[in-house]
């Protein structure tokens, strides 16, 4: 390889303009010259070492870090529990899959939702709803809001639930609509049909913000099994 780079140099870099003229009368000779010209290659080889030295944990620390992609975003159906022999949905979800590429750790790991943008159907008139400023929960179990994503790793978090309607004790036995929940926003009865825009931000101690577009479109209706339920809802990222 050495030689191969060395026989570049030759060939393309015109050398003939490095090599010194000495007049008769001159004060440096060749001699001279070339060990000046050593000696200040010498100066640069040993101020780089040093810097290497020096800073050499600052340098690898540029070639290593964590990144962070969003990758497949799906909807599943959680079903309720009971012994019947149809089963029925009790929610359903939609979550996004994250992947750390890097090699670091994504320390510090939290999901926000940033902006919230409702439109009716039959409508074009966009409505800007308030978002709290509460990290989405990654593990229902544990209800961490904060994670370590190794290198390498992978991890799924909810971004949208649907939670099926319920029955009412009472008189009349009124039973309540389906709730829609993004992020952390239980979307109002009035804002069932229509579509979201959503902005999800990702934060962490060693990354700088990753944020994730997507489109919610739902006609506000239910079903009980997501193969019927799929055509009255979708979420696509933008």
């Amino acid at each position: 390889m050495c030689a191969v780079i060395g026989y570049l140099i030759g060939s393309f870099l015109p050398l003939e303009l490095f090599k010194p003229s000495f007049p008769d009368d001159a004060t440096l000779n060749k001699g001279e010259y070339y060990r000046l010209i050593t000696s200040i290659v010498s100066a640069i080889i040993t101020f780089l070492a040093i810097c290497v030295a020096l800073f050499k944990d600052d340098l690898r620390e540029l070639w290593k870090c964590p990144k962070i992609d969003f990758l497949s975003l799906d909807t599943v159906e959680e079903l309720n529990e009971s012994s019947d022999i149809t089963p029925t949905a009790k929610k359903y979800i939609s979550r996004v899959e994250i992947h750390n590429t890097g090699n670091l750790p994504a320390k510090n790991t939290e999901l926000f939702l940033n902006k919230l943008i409702f439109t009716a159907q039959n409508s074009n008139i966009n409505k800007h709803i308030d978002s709290y400023s509460e990290a989405l929960i990654w593990d229902e179990k544990t209800e961490l809001k904060s994670i370590i994503i190794p290198p390498g790793g992978k991890k799924i978090i909810n971004i949208v639930e649907i939670f099926a309607p319920e029955n009412l004790s009472t008189p009349d036995s009124n039973t309540e609509p389906p709730i829609l929940k993004i992020g952390t926003i239980k979307c109002a009865k009035e804002e069932a049909k229509g579509k979201w825009l959503a902005t999800f931000t990702l934060y962490s101690e060693n990354h700088n913000p990753v944020n994730l577009d997507v489109e919610i479109e739902w006609s506000g209706e239910w079903r009980s099994r997501f193969t019927e339920f799929k055509d009255k809802y979708q979420i696509v990222k933008k």
